[in-house]
């Protein structure tokens, strides 16, 4: 195995992505209006968008009271000019379907989060992990940041902000 598919086996998996998209779960429900979880379709984009290097560049260097929209429009402006990363995000989505399901299956049977039958997922619990590396901690940041963004949109704004289908 050459050392960067070995690289991309570290970062891509289910394990991973499962605490990513708990710590997404968590703080979306922070700031939804109603403290709602939020709906399945929208873990979808989490790992597309957190688990991409250059796409995660623009979400760290995106405040966190800017919100989703800013993040967004940053994609467009013309000292970075990379419209195309944000367009390219409904195409990983799809080809990354695969791993997320994993992720959000390994996240159930972990019990750090719970999916009833009104689509929408729950986090079981909310306290932060520890002595985690810095480079998954930065994940879990930016997880949620994302989160949070979401958590103050409607999930048909989510998908039009970032020009996917959910």
């Amino acid at each position: 195995m050459t050392m960067l598919a070995r690289e991309a086996q570290n970062v891509q998996n289910p394990a991973l992505g499962a605490a990513i998209l708990w710590r997404f779960c968590c703080a979306y429900g922070t700031t939804h209006p109603t403290n709602d979880a939020p709906a399945l379709p929208t873990l979808f984009v989490v790992l597309p968008i957190v688990l991409h290097q250059a796409t995660a560049e623009l979400l760290r260097r995106t405040r966190p009271s800017s919100g989703l929209r800013a993040f967004a429009a940053k994609f467009g402006e013309t000292s970075v000019s990379k419209q195309d990363l944000l367009l390219q995000i409904h195409d990983r989505a799809l080809r990354w379907r695969t791993l997320t399901l994993q992720s959000i299956e390994l996240a159930a049977a972990g019990h750090l989060i719970h999916l009833p039958d009104t689509g929408e997922v729950i986090p079981l619990s909310k306290t932060k992990a520890r002595g985690l590396p810095d480079e998954v901690k930065q994940l879990m940041n930016d997880a949620e940041k994302l989160g949070a963004w979401c958590g103050s949109l409607t999930l048909h704004e989510i998908a039009t902000t970032l020009k996917v289908r959910l």
